[in-house]
């Protein structure tokens, strides 16, 4: 405007002195912009400007001031105040900022009762508190604010929990290849530890909506369980024989020609050998157990699954079954005398691939005699 300033007029009352429009643009809009946000009847604060003498820079007004100023003027429409926003929805205003504040403070105070010191308390939703003009006909006490803001907020409690948990011990395994894959032996239990696990606990309106482990802390640790397993395929033996009668190590007949014919095995015999017991040489399946009307009375074959079987006759009782897997060392019968036989003993075989061999050849066994009755 040259060397004019402009007097800013409303209702007829000197407002204040400004520079160029800009400045009374820029206030109006505040003002009317803070009526416009919360819906005060669509009215407006509308000043006018004059014309007016030369002026001095220090003399005129800023933007702020003219706000400042159309505010005072307009004390029934509007006041400075505190209004409350949750989500971004306008619910009303207070005079004291302090006042709606404190009273959402002890709302959210009043939730942590019954906790511990852990827990905090926060609005799950977007409360605020903004100081700035609002409509007069908006203005309420804290208490009315609150009171009405109140079925809408929504608190978030967090609170440390602890639990304490058995800790599950570790299975280790450890592999044998001299033992069938059935084979399992525990050597070692294993015993459960415990543990602490600390969790922090998320409840919304008092339901629960999240557990956050935080850490956790090893109370007593677990004993690890050790187990022994076989790799062999089941029913496998392992090729090597051990001597069937533990109690006795004297053959009374060898792998040879005898009495016209071909004796197949070895007869083992010793004083005081009845009911003695005999032993599966390796582990196999049990392909026979029963009474042998050829001669060899109770007698028990048992298939090694690698080309080998061995039979044990003569028998005076029978413990296995037919089907039954056996192990290298079980005891499977009891020496006697039943069958074609002129005393107590054991006849024992072994056989390759359909062909009996000489026993003695195959045995992991030095410690035997042979004698003649």
């Amino acid at each position: 405007m040259g060397d004019y300033s402009l007097n800013v007029t409303y209702h007829n009352k000197y407002v204040a002195t400004i520079s160029n429009e800009a400045v009374l643009t820029e206030a109006t809009a505040q003002v009317n912009n803070a009526l416009s946000a919360v819906k005060t009847n669509d009215k407006t604060v509308t000043p006018t400007m004059q014309i007016s003498s030369p002026y001095a820079n220090s003399s005129t007004s800023g933007a702020k001031d003219v706000y400042a100023k159309l505010v005072d003027l307009n004390a029934g429409i509007v006041n400075d105040a505190a209004g409350l926003y949750i989500d971004g929805v306008y619910f009303g205003a207070a005079l004291s900022f302090d006042e709606i504040n404190s009273k959402l403070t002890a709302y959210l105070d009043s939730a942590k009762e019954g906790y511990d010191g852990t827990t905090t308390t926060t609005f799950n939703n977007n409360v605020q508190i903004k100081k700035d003009v609002y409509s007069s006909d908006t203005l309420m006490t804290a208490d009315e604010l609150f009171e009405a803001a109140k079925p809408y907020l929504s608190v978030r409690l967090e609170t440390d929990f602890t639990i304490e948990y058995d800790r599950a011990y570790t299975t280790i395994y450890e592999y044998d290849d001299s033992q069938p894959d059935n084979y399992r032996e525990v050597i070692q239990e294993g015993e459960n530890g415990m543990q602490e696990v600390y969790y922090r606990l998320v409840y919304v309106d008092g339901i629960q909506t999240d557990a956050i482990v935080k850490d956790s802390t090893t109370t007593l640790a677990p004993i690890d369980e050790i187990v022994v397993v076989g790799t062999l395929e089941s029913g496998t033996g392992t090729g090597s024989f051990i001597w069937p009668v533990p109690a006795a190590n004297n053959i009374s007949s060898l792998f040879e020609y005898r009495w016209g014919s071909f004796h197949a095995g070895i007869d083992i015999a010793d004083v005081g050998i009845y009911a003695a017991d005999i032993v599966a040489t390796d582990t196999g399946i049990v392909t026979f157990s029963g009474w042998d009307d050829a001669g060899y009375g109770y007698m028990v074959i048992i298939d090694h699954g690698n080309g080998y079987s061995s039979m044990y006759a003569h028998c005076d009782e029978l413990f296995v079954s037919e089907g039954e897997l056996v192990y290298q060392g079980d005891t499977i019968a009891s020496v006697g005398s039943s069958g074609y036989s002129t005393g107590d003993h054991l006849h024992f075989e072994i056989w390759e691939n359909g062909t009996a061999v000489n026993p003695c050849e195959y045995m992991c066994y030095d410690g035997y005699t042979t004698i003649d009755y």
